[in-house]
């Protein structure tokens, strides 16, 4: 028996029963497995790598060669013990499972440790008396009431009379005037006196720019623009010039307004100019998820390429062409979009998905999930912390989770209010999951979202390949002004109706909750689906019970 098959985390070991036949006889060893890491057995990888970045987290050690090299040594020989194992046989395949989970724990710390810049010898923090910075302009400037902000890579500081090698992200706001004409990649040259951030600063969004490496932040009034280096473009500078470009076209062609900002948030995520009124009204409405890329705007792209592109499967050996071509174009859009953990996240379960597809394998929606998601932290640990992955997941998560359940409640038979309530399910199967994040972060929920998301999802989803046919037809003079007018116009209507909804009694709840809190009411939400789904009298009295630890949480946290 291959005992990798069996590795589970090692603090469920007492509630999984492994069965295995020997001699016609069944032999019980643990209980029952336990139905979750059978259904999805990418927990088992997840688990413990995940819980090693929150212990990373958690101490907040830095990155030194006295402790690091022994912890890596430690990781080598348990995996060199993996392979003693693997034959070891039934019996010792706890052994191997216990092994297996101590090598993704401590692989989860130090690799988060690793990609932590704070302690690094050549963090230009670490300088003293520096003068002058230079660096690489990262992101696409996004314009402020009285500046630009953008973020620096640091490749040297002028220290002590001299230039000396650096590293290390920088958020810097530009003066208008000084940053006209700096774009992606840009090699600048300035002086400034960064502002470090406060590690003790319980800030929400402070501790989200430290998470992302940012750990200081600087005003500049003049700024030298470098010549550009003549070495040939990455390929995420190439995505970033493509991105550019399909701006300036929208731009061109529905002009400098408000509703050119939206398309073009909804097309490529670039949020250039929108204002913040609007950005306030969609968010009190619940639809602000429509102005970023995500997993809805990818799945979109994904349904019009599989549309234009099956034709390809009518050919004996089509789908060895279509399966791949579908992949590549996905991925191309995700990084022209932004490659944010949250598209990362959607594009890899597209791929997930259309390799079962191809190799004629059953396609499971929690182990797609789960494997994108440990994807997505094996490229960098600390995305586990990043606002827009979490909603994305937990979104996702309540998709497959809750929907079913929900549609159950209410079968309609006529079928167009089937699809309205199926639509209303999946707008609140997400909102149902999402909830404990969204107050954890930003403390309001939107009371209108169900109605807000029935309106403006349709809306925004017939601009999108609108935009795209936009784009396709530019060269039709004539076509493309008829193709901007109805886009811009459904624009208007999609912001005329947050804007109004906005102003309706009772719009917006204001709740402030912590970490406990969240915790929770997550379980909260698990208790009640199984509650709704086996209508089990000890369900119940749990969900009592939950709800009376949440009130008494809310009481200490208020004395």
């Amino acid at each position: 028996m291959y005992p990798f098959k069996n590795a589970y985390p090692i603090f469920l070991i007492h509630f999984c029963r492994m069965e295995q036949v020997l001699t016609n006889r069944k032999y019980e060893v643990f209980g029952n497995s336990w139905p979750l890491l059978r259904k999805i057995p990418v927990l088992r990888f997840l688990l413990p790598f995940s819980a090693g970045i929150l212990w990373a987290d958690a101490v907040d050690w830095q990155v030194r060669g006295d402790w690091m090299i022994p912890v890596l040594i430690l990781q080598f020989i348990f995996c060199l013990s993996l392979f003693a194992f693997i034959k070891a046989g039934f019996r010792r395949r706890h052994v191997f499972g216990l092994l297996l989970q101590v090598v993704l724990l401590v692989q989860g710390f130090s690799w988060c440790i690793l990609n932590k810049h704070a302690g690094r010898p050549l963090h230009f923090t670490r300088y003293e008396n520096v003068k002058y910075y230079s660096g690489k302009l990262s992101t696409t400037l996004r314009e402020r009431p009285k500046s630009f902000r953008g973020q620096i890579e640091i490749n040297a500081v002028y220290s002590d009379g001299s230039w000396k090698p650096a590293e290390g992200k920088l958020l810097t706001y530009f003066k208008k005037d000084s940053s006209l004409h700096l774009e992606y990649g840009s090699a600048i040259l300035f002086k400034a006196k960064p502002d470090l951030f406060s590690l003790q600063d319980t800030s929400v969004f402070v501790k989200l720019f430290i998470r992302r490496q940012i750990y200081a932040r600087a005003y500049v009034n003049q700024v030298l623009k470098l010549p550009s280096s003549t070495q040939m473009l990455s390929f995420s500078e190439m995505a970033v010039d493509c991105r550019i470009a399909i701006c300036k076209k929208l731009q061109e062609q529905m002009g400098n307004t408000q509703e050119a900002a939206i398309a073009v948030a909804l097309l490529v995520g670039e949020e250039i100019s929108i204002d913040d009124e609007i950005n306030a009204a969609y968010a009190a409405t619940g639809t602000l998820h429509v102005l970023s890329v995500s997993g809805m705007h990818v799945g979109l792209i994904f349904f019009l390429l599989s549309f234009l592109l099956k034709p390809l499967m009518n050919h004996q050996y089509g789908k060895h062409v279509y399966y791949p071509l579908v992949m590549l174009l996905i991925w191309l859009y995700a990084f022209i979009a932004g490659a944010a953990p949250s598209i990362i996240r959607a594009s890899t379960m597209c791929m997930f998905f259309l390799i079962a597809k191809w190799i004629d394998r059953k396609n499971q929606g929690f182990g797609a999930l789960g494997a994108s998601l440990f994807f997505i932290l094996l490229v960098n640990p600390l995305n586990l912390y990043e606002p827009g992955l979490q909603l994305s997941f937990f979104a996702v998560w309540g998709i497959i989770w809750l929907q079913r359940p929900l549609i159950r409640l209410w079968v309609p038979k006529k079928w167009w209010l089937y699809k309205t309530w199926e639509m209303t399910c999946v707008s609140l199967a997400a909102q149902i999951m999402t909830l404990p994040v969204s107050l954890l972060y930003f403390g309001q929920f939107p009371n209108y979202f169900l109605l807000a998301n029935l309106v403006v999802i349709p809306i925004t989803t017939i601009c999108i390949y609108g935009f795209i046919l936009q784009l396709i037809v530019s060269p039709l003079t004539c076509i493309a002004e008829w193709v901007t007018i109805i886009n811009t116009y459904l624009l208007k209507c999609s912001n005329a109706i947050v804007m109004e909804m906005q102003h309706w009694p009772g719009a917006v709840s204001h709740w402030k909750i912590y970490m406990a809190d969240a915790i929770m009411l997550y379980l909260f939400i698990a208790c009640l689906e199984n509650w709704l789904r086996t209508k089990r009298f000890d369900m119940l009295l749990r969900l009592l019970i939950l709800l009376n630890g949440f009130t008494l949480i809310r009481i200490i946290q208020q004395v």
